[in-house]
């Protein structure tokens, strides 16, 4: 669980008996490649916790899929509207590569935030964090040429570039393939 409990503790200052009642409510599964995590239109009861391994988030609309995010080592990755209001998904989650994950169940996570408040405090923070970075990407989206958006890429997601598929790239930057490749090259 390194990479998990340094990324944690990145995060916040968690005490070593909170960290312990989290660890002790998580197991490890392995996932091969492009296992779904979790499924749109389900409601999932886990949260995931990548040790080792990348995953994706897929919007699907009309038989179009769109990575709208990536996790890799030491990240959580969830059903959002799962987590937050206990209704199916929106998006899909699907390993990348070969995965090893520590999964807890929803239920047991909330109880912990409610047990620990340095818990619920680095949850607060990491939810913030992203909520923040996914702002930037947002506006990015909307106020910036396609190089511009891939160098942000770039410095949000350093070393991800060669460990995905560049459609999955292109897709979350919101530009063909073609127009990716071509930034590529100029480079």
């Amino acid at each position: 669980m390194n990479n998990i409990i340094s990324k944690i503790k990145s995060y916040y200052p968690i005490s070593d008996e909170a960290l312990c009642a989290l660890k002790n409510e998580m197991h490890l599964v392995r996932y091969p490649k492009n296992t779904i995590l979790v499924s749109s239109g389900s409601t999932d009861k886990n949260v995931y916790f990548v040790e080792n391994g990348l995953t994706r988030s897929i919007f699907h609309k009309d038989g179009i899929d769109t990575t709208t995010w990536f996790s890799m080592e030491g990240d959580i990755t969830f059903g959002m509207y799962s987590l937050y209001h206990n209704m199916p998904s929106v998006e899909s989650v699907q390993t990348l590569t070969d995965c090893d994950i520590y999964v807890i169940s929803i239920d047991a996570l909330n109880d912990l935030y409610e047990r620990y408040i340095d818990i619920a405090n680095w949850g607060r923070i990491v939810h913030q964090d992203v909520n923040r970075l996914l702002s930037h990407i947002f506006v990015e989206r909307l106020q910036l040429s396609p190089k511009e958006r891939y160098e942000c890429f770039l410095k949000h997601f350093p070393g991800l570039l060669n460990r995905v598929k560049l459609k999955y790239v292109a897709e979350f930057l919101g530009i063909s393939i073609y127009t990716l490749s071509r930034i590529r090259s100029e480079k």
